[in-house]
């Protein structure tokens, strides 16, 4: 064999070994659900519980999902983590709030959770009627991992 025809040949071995890596890898991607987008409204009981009123994506925040604060700071902005949990018990998801007491704006972030919220990645920008109570949460989600 001539050393050109060895040189080819590991240059094919080469290219097949990294077609062989993108196609396993391939099914990780194509597992992510397409990013979607989602309103919802929750009122407030108490400073750490909230139930989910409204939801334009039933199947992955239905109403009576729950909202439980851990606030690490709330006057004059609240800062903390959240646990959303739909009724039931199905699913779980872990995130972290944010919001001024002043303009009633702020933001909410989830990257993963458990049961049939496995995986799910939301970030929402929320208005607040301070008079109210009723926030209202604008935004995005998409499943990574194969959840929903």
């Amino acid at each position: 064999m001539t050393s050109r025809s060895i040189g080819t040949r590991l240059r094919l071995g080469v290219v097949a070994s990294m077609a062989a890596a993108v196609m396993v890898l391939a099914p990780s991607v194509a597992a992510s659900s397409p990013v979607m987008p989602i309103v919802l409204t929750k009122d407030c009981d108490t400073d750490v519980h909230c139930t989910v009123e409204t939801s334009s994506a039933p199947g992955v925040l239905p109403v009576g999902t729950e909202a439980f604060y851990d606030p690490q700071l709330s006057d004059p902005r609240l800062s903390s983590m959240l646990t959303l949990q739909t009724p039931g018990g199905g699913g779980t998801a872990t995130g972290h709030c944010t919001l001024s007491w002043t303009t009633g704006l702020g933001t909410c972030t989830f990257a993963g959770g458990a049961g049939t919220l496995a995986g799910l990645h939301a970030n929402f920008a929320v208005t607040t009627d301070l008079n109210t109570f009723v926030f209202t949460w604008t935004g995005t989600y998409h499943f990574e991992g194969g959840g929903n």
